[in-house]
């Protein structure tokens, strides 16, 4: 009798043994969270990428994104501030070429558009170095040194150097109107061909030496759209020119002559219209017109600008190419 109650006595207190182990792994498990799913990265309302936590940072498996274009640029305007912080640097110590070779550095590099912020820095600075070298006497790579043999005067010297008399006078410290020169003295001059480029809507005059940017002035253009684009060549130069209208001829001083000190004549080649004839490159007597349109068509510079290019046009009709002029919108 003992067996038929030991047996199912042992069954029951299994059973109850194994629901109790049961129930112990389901409390176990119940409170173990789920992982947490990842972030979803979307737009905000103005269009900017949410920010991602740390967690959910892409894994080193993924590809990484391309840079965007804005970046490039930004790179790119990084660099050239840096070379026009040092060009500006060499610009304070008196080194001239080095620093307008920064700064022609600068203006090469892709991420700069002409007549930018970033244009204008850098063409400061060369203006500056160019300013000093071509009235104060600073010497630079492109000067050249001439020694006066018997018989030479300053026309020859200016026919064979493809220059002006009145540019060997501005770079030798040249007084009067026929100075003397002496054998053996020596001049310089500077070497390479000379070209301009005006730009209507910015209103600036650049003056290029073999092809790199070397001054570039403000300038006034016609009122109404009356300053024609094209290419041109100088192929006059007047100092203290008459100013001849239609049917007039108001001679140089005359309160009525708009045309300042000096002329620049114009004319068209290179399949510009040919009728374009009268038009010019002067002075004015007005410098507050600078910067706006209100010629009768022509291109007008402050008289202190157009006597230092004028001097550096060399004369028409020698043997000097004629200077090249093109007009853009």
């Amino acid at each position: 009798m003992f067996w038929y109650i030991k047996y199912p006595l042992i069954i029951i207190l299994t059973l109850a043994f194994l629901g109790l182990a049961g129930l112990v792994w389901r409390s176990c498990i119940k409170d173990v969270s789920r992982p947490a799913e990842p972030p979803v990265v979307g737009h905000s309302e103005v269009g900017h990428v949410a920010s991602v936590p740390a967690a959910a940072e892409p894994s080193e498996s993924l590809p990484a994104s391309p840079p965007l274009p804005a970046q490039q640029y930004q790179r790119e305007y990084l660099r050239i501030e840096k070379l026009l912080d040092s060009a500006e640097q060499q610009l304070q110590f008196g080194r001239l070429e080095a620093a307008r070779a920064l700064a022609h550095n600068a203006l090469k590099l892709p991420g700069l558009v002409e007549y930018d912020r970033y244009w204008f820095r850098a063409a400061d600075i060369i203006n500056e170095a160019n300013r000093r070298i071509m009235n104060e006497g600073a010497p630079s790579s492109e000067k050249r040194r001439y020694n006066v043999r018997p018989g030479d005067n300053l026309s020859k010297i200016a026919a064979a150097l493809y220059t002006s008399v009145s540019a060997l006078k501005r770079l030798n410290g040249l007084k009067g109107e026929n100075p003397l020169i002496q054998p053996g003295q020596v001049l310089s001059y500077i070497q390479g061909a000379w070209s301009i480029k005006v730009s209507k809507h910015e209103y600036i005059l650049s003056l290029y030496n073999d092809g790199e940017l070397y001054r570039y002035y403000r300038i006034g253009i016609g009122k109404e759209d009356r300053t024609p684009a094209g290419i041109f060549l100088i192929n006059s130069r007047i100092r203290h020119p008459a100013w001849t209208p239609p049917g007039k001829n108001i001679p140089y001083g005359a309160p009525e002559n708009v045309l300042g000190t000096h002329w620049l004549g114009l004319v068209p080649v290179e399949g510009t219209d040919p009728t374009l004839r009268g038009y010019g490159i002067h002075g004015t007597w007005e410098p507050d017109s600078i910067g706006t349109a209100s010629s009768s068509g022509c291109v007008r510079l402050r008289n202190e600008d157009i006597e230092e290019l004028f001097d550096f046009v060399p004369e028409p009709g020698g043997v000097a190419p004629p200077l090249r002029v093109e007009i853009i919108e």
